[in-house]
């Protein structure tokens, strides 16, 4: 009996240090995917420096979000991100119709319009992260409710078909 517990201990630390071992190599791989990104977009923000000296102000408060936010999914880095892109592509038309020189980067940062969609984009990403956890909890709640209704529905008919020794309690 002795030697079992001795055996499964064991195998149980062995399980233990597989997983911690697969654990540390997760980030490094997720590491990885973040340096491959960044090796492949920098000639490309090297190639379009003017759009990149545009793009990376208006983008400020998606860095913002990435400083904030805590969760393991980063969804608030996210949405914040891909909506404050979107209301940054009116900087991006605006430096590519002046034919993508530095001189046209202070106007096209000077262009209050377009610091008006980069923020309300990102405005818009934070209200959403902030209002989905209420939607879907009510979602959730009236799922719930409905279901619930079902059931007792069915119970009754299960009690007037079977009598009431059937609710067992």
């Amino acid at each position: 009996m002795a030697a079992s517990n001795a055996q499964a201990a064991t195998k149980g630390a062995a399980t233990k240090g597989a997983t911690a071992k697969e654990a540390a190599a997760q980030p490094a791989k997720k590491r990885g995917g973040s340096l491959l990104l960044i090796l492949l977009l920098l000639p490309v923000a090297l190639i379009l420096l003017p759009t990149t000296l545009v793009v990376l102000p208006a983008m400020v408060p998606t860095f913002v979000a990435r400083l904030v936010d805590p969760g393991p999914g980063r969804h608030l880095t996210i949405t914040v991100g891909s909506l404050n892109l979107a209301g940054s592509l009116w900087f991006v038309h605006d430096i590519w119709l002046a034919g993508q020189s530095f001189s046209a980067v202070a106007p096209t940062l000077s262009n209050m319009m377009g610091w008006l969609a980069a923020l309300v984009g990102a405005g818009a990403g934070w209200a959403i992260n902030w209002m989905m956890p209420l939607i879907s909890g009510r979602i959730a709640a009236t799922k719930s409710s409905v279901r619930l209704a079902r059931v007792r529905k069915r119970q009754a008919e299960l009690v007037e078909q079977w009598g009431e020794p059937v609710r067992g309690g």
